[in-house]
């Protein structure tokens, strides 16, 4: 709005058309995140309230387990304090974690950790690299995408890649 009426009272065509590019460009960049934000609210037909949480994160881990995955998981911290939206989120980036150790790794190891600190929650999820695999964390799925833009819509932070012999992906997200 500011570059909009200074351009309006500049009388400069140059800074008028820079001014004019640069509110494209915000309302082009507002338009996607805004695209993304409704993704995410359209990604499940269940009520918010109906979509699991990360108190039922045991499901999950019982599934790789069956999956022929050896599961170590690491819970601390009440989740009953972690918000509904942040907890439902939490728990489909677990979801989608595990789900990429299994698809990329195969059922190895995983390291699982959950540690709902006074006004953070952290989640873990810890692998060995497969030995022919390149790891490049640029795969052509969207899960490490969508995890990073989920965090990132809570006010977190997701990130995913070599950590020594290992694939770590370590999400980071407010208690709000």
């Amino acid at each position: 709005m500011v570059q909009a009426g200074a351009a309006r009272t500049a009388g400069d065509p140059d800074f008028t058309g820079r001014a004019l590019e640069t509110i494209e460009e915000t309302g082009r960049a507002a338009l996607e995140d805004l695209e993304r934000v409704l993704l995410v609210l359209r990604e499940t037909g269940q009520p918010a309230g109906a979509r699991p949480a990360l108190d039922e994160a045991g499901r999950l881990l019982d599934s790789a387990r069956s999956s022929g995955a050896r599961v170590d998981a690491e819970v601390t911290g009440p989740l009953e304090r972690v918000p509904g939206p942040v907890s439902r989120e939490a728990y489909r980036m677990l979801q989608e974690g595990l789900t990429n150790v299994l698809r990329h790794a195969g059922p190895v190891r995983i390291g699982v950790r959950i540690a709902v600190e006074e006004a953070r929650l952290r989640l873990e999820v810890r692998n060995p690299l497969p030995a022919q695999t390149p790891v490049t964390g640029t795969g052509v799925g969207s899960g490490l995408r969508g995890i990073r833009e989920r965090a990132a819509l809570l006010g977190g932070e997701a990130r995913a890649g070599r950590d020594g012999d290992q694939w770590l992906l370590h999400v980071d997200l407010p208690l709000r």
